[in-house]
Formats: C-alpha cells, sequence, structure tokens
C-alpha cells in the first residue's frame, strides 16, 4: 500500500486529510488553550463563576422574550341611553360588559348598570400593548343639573384591535371599583358577556 508520510507519521492516502485536522487541533490548542491554564485556576471558584455567567447570558439570548410593541391608546366618549326593566317602570341596576365583533373589524363595547345623575358622562381610555387589551372606565364632565342617580346602559365602538386578533381584556370601572377580566378574540359575530365584580 502507498504511503505519504505527514511529519514523522507514515500514513495512507485517504487518512491524510484527518491527520492534518489532528495536527491543527493540537497545534491550535497548544497556542491558544495551554497558555490559559498559566493564568487562570479551572478549580476556582472564580472560573465557574464566569462560566455560570457566560452560560446564562447565553441562555438569555435565545430564550429572550419578543419586543413588546408600542402601547396604542384611544379615548372615546360612551353613548349613554337610560335603561329600563323588562316591564319598562324601573330601570335595573345589574352591571354587565359585552363585548361584540362586527362584520367590518370594529368591536363594539355595551355596559349595563351605569349609576349616573343627569347629564353626566362617562369616558373609555382603551390601551393596547402586544396582545393585552386594558379599558378603564370614568367619568366624565356633568353637563346637565345632576339629581338622583339612575341606571344607564352606555355603548362605544373601538376601530384599531386587529381583526381576527385575540386580545387579553381587562375592564376596571373607576365609576363603580369594579372589574371583570376575559380573553376575546376579533372575529365576526364573535361576542362575549361578562358581569363586572368587586
Amino acid at each position: 500500500m502507498d504511503e505519504k508520510k505527514v511529519g514523522k507519521v507514515p500514513v495512507a492516502p485517504g487518512k491524510c486529510r484527518f491527520c492534518h485536522i489532528f495536527l491543527l487541533k493540537r497545534a491550535l490548542c497548544q497556542r491558544f488553550f495551554l497558555p490559559l491554564t498559566d493564568i487562570m485556576d479551572f478549580t476556582s471558584i472564580e472560573f465557574y463563576t464566569i462560566a455560570f455567567c457566560v452560560a446564562m447570558a447565553i441562555v438569555g439570548f435565545f430564550l429572550r422574550q419578543k419586543r413588546i410593541k408600542p402601547a396604542t391608546s384611544r379615548i372615546n366618549s360612551m353613548e349613554l341611553a337610560k335603561q329600563e326593566s323588562a316591564g319598562g317602570n324601573e330601570a335595573t341596576s345589574q352591571c354587565l360588559l359585552k363585548l361584540v365583533a362586527n362584520d367590518d373589524g370594529t368591536v363594539t363595547i355595551e355596559r349595563t348598570g351605569l349609576q349616573l345623575v343627569d347629564g353626566e358622562t362617562v369616558n373609555l381610555i382603551a390601551t393596547i400593548i402586544d396582545d393585552k387589551l386594558t379599558i378603564e372606565e370614568k367619568k366624565g364632565k356633568v353637563s346637565g343639573l345632576g339629581g338622583r342617580e339612575e341606571a344607564y346602559t352606555g355603548r362605544v365602538t373601538l376601530d384599531f384591535i386587529p381583526s381576527g386578533s385575540k386580545m387579553y381584556v381587562r375592564y376596571d370601572s373607576s365609576v363603580t371599583g369594579q372589574w371583570c377580566k376575559f380573553a376575546f378574540k376579533n372575529v365576526a359575530r364573535n361576542h362575549v358577556e361578562h358581569e363586572l365584580r368587586y
């Protein structure tokens, strides 16, 4: 069998490439790794501390959370209407929140049980951050003469919720201190209804 010599080691032609790789690895090890053993104790606490920090940095790089998109906010004034019971005499005070996805991609919010005096207004501050939608309900200015509180239904339509998206909704009422939390998908004709609670 024909042989070639690499240094002083005779090798067959098919093994020549592997010998070159082995010799290159050994040369690199002697050039870069062995000098480190003179300046660093690989059994010391400092070495394992550095190694742990480097490992955590690598893991954090691959498991880092996706970048949070900028928040989008809207302030909407609710359309208010006095609500009546089924008998038409007494107003109900049940606090319900209903979301309806419309065919055009908008979402209608209906809120019942708002206790307001004549001329009082209600605003909704809606904020979207990634897949989270927070809605804060606040009273506005009073333009009427006041009087005793009555139950109203408020309605508003939001046009900035991405169509087809699934949102995790939190609704907080600073008017009553009640709240609710649920998931909602903006798909045409989808609707959810939740009772506000303390």
